[in-house]
């Protein structure tokens, strides 16, 4: 189980992305590196308990659309690294379905939006786009002195697949990794029910939503089967796809894994 953290109120999925036992009977340290939703909203006693956890750099995943309509709210001293996985794409997949809700059931009507969202999950192993924003977020984690976050919109898919391989590349054994991504749905479930209401009563059917706000065990087994098929291991995926160093991979192992 994820060591507890103090919780944000108003980011209900940041959380320790430490904690876990590796297979080879090792824990990665607890303090070090957070996951998170949202930070746009951080008030003064979140606020505080984030510069009490002293964070010192925060990666936002989130395209440039996203950080515009809400840009991260960060206490004084702290550096904000961009490390936009999808770019353009985001909205390009996207934008049209919170727009109209007509258009939302023709793009996510029956098994439509899980096949959207196995789509992102691709993206985030295949795209030049995806690589480098990744080799950013490897790169610093490994190089940095500070506990670190990185988050996007919700918390749960970049969030999701960033903190996935990175426990996998610490030796956190599968099924430990798919616990932990599925800890979303729980951490979400009131901020995601909120906003199905609000857009039902703007005419959106919410079964034609939930595909994106949900996590499921196929969305990211999609992602690790990409790496897998192309590079033959994640850590193959890393070095090759993405482009991090093995110094730097072992400096990850280093940094967050206890002796």
């Amino acid at each position: 189980m994820t060591a507890p953290t103090p919780i944000l109120t108003t980011a209900p999925n940041f959380r320790d992305a430490g904690g876990h036992a590796t297979a080879d009977g090792r824990k990665v340290r607890s303090g070090l590196v957070f996951r998170s939703d949202g930070l746009a909203a951080l008030d003064p006693t979140d606020s505080s308990t984030f510069t009490g956890l002293g964070i010192g750099l925060v990666f936002d995943l989130r395209s440039e659309h996203e950080r515009d309509r809400e840009p991260d709210l960060l206490p004084a001293g702290v550096e904000l690294l961009v490390a936009d996985v999808m770019g353009h794409s985001n909205n390009d997949l996207f934008g049209d379905i919170f727009a109209d809700p007509k258009r939302a059931g023709e793009l996510m009507g029956g098994d439509a939006g899980i096949e959207l969202m196995r789509e992102v999950y691709r993206r985030f192993v295949t795209t030049d786009q995806a690589h480098a924003a990744y080799r950013k977020v490897f790169t610093r984690l490994a190089e940095t002195e500070f506990p670190t976050v990185f988050h996007c919109s919700q918390g749960k898919d970049r969030t999701g697949w960033t903190s996935a391989v990175l426990l996998t590349l610490l030796g956190v054994p599968r099924e430990t990794v798919l616990e932990d991504y599925l800890a979303s749905a729980r951490h979400l479930h009131a901020k995601n029910e909120r906003f199905l209401e609000a857009n039902a009563q703007r005419g959106f059917d919410p079964e034609h939503l939930r595909p994106v706000f949900a996590v499921r065990p196929e969305y990211l087994d999609t992602a690790f089967t990409a790496a897998e098929k192309k590079y033959g291991s994640v850590e193959a995926y890393v070095r090759e796809g993405v482009g991090v160093s093995p110094t730097h991979i072992e400096a990850l192992r280093t940094r967050l894994l206890e002796s």
